[in-house]
């Protein structure tokens, strides 16, 4: 299972809460790609209180709208116009961001995304150590939960 601690765990449900009520002011685009977010962190946080396997939340985790943003040339910055600053850190390995924007969260997110399915697709590789695994599922969903710090 990933590395995720517990503290973090534990803001999630408050995170989901501020992204909810980001869904009710936005348009039909920005919507879905909130509600994606929303739903995968919640995947997240299910997924690390059953003790899901990576292999099995790789399938449940989506990034069909932002693939869909991206090919109908939505502009990311509708969400949210700006770059990530120190304020919007609240994690310290997601420094490395610092100056990054809302579009480059959310491709950096579906590109990670993808890969992983590919890797599960081929097949189960979930013992190979030099993949590091759980330290990209782990990188993965800081890197959401920042991009939800960055649009609340």
């Amino acid at each position: 299972m990933m590395l995720i601690e517990f503290y973090v765990l534990k803001q999630i449900p408050e995170i989901i809460v501020s992204l909810s009520k980001i869904l009710i002011k936005n348009r039909a685009d920005q919507k879905l790609l909130v509600f994606e977010l929303k739903r995968n962190l919640k995947q997240f946080e299910n997924a690390a209180k059953i003790g899901l396997e990576n292999d099995k939340l790789i399938k449940i985790l989506s990034n069909n709208a932002i693939k869909k943003a991206q090919e109908s040339g939505f502009v990311f910055s509708l969400i949210k116009f700006g770059k990530i600053k120190n304020k919007h850190i609240k994690d310290r390995r997601n420094h490395k961001y610092k100056g990054k924007d809302c579009e480059w969260l959310f491709l950096s997110i579906s590109d990670k995304i993808e890969e992983l399915k590919g890797i599960y697709s081929v097949q189960k590789l979930g013992d190979i150590k030099r993949l590091s695994l759980n330290l990209q599922f782990s990188n993965l969903f800081y890197k959401m939960k920042l991009l939800a710090e960055f649009i609340r």
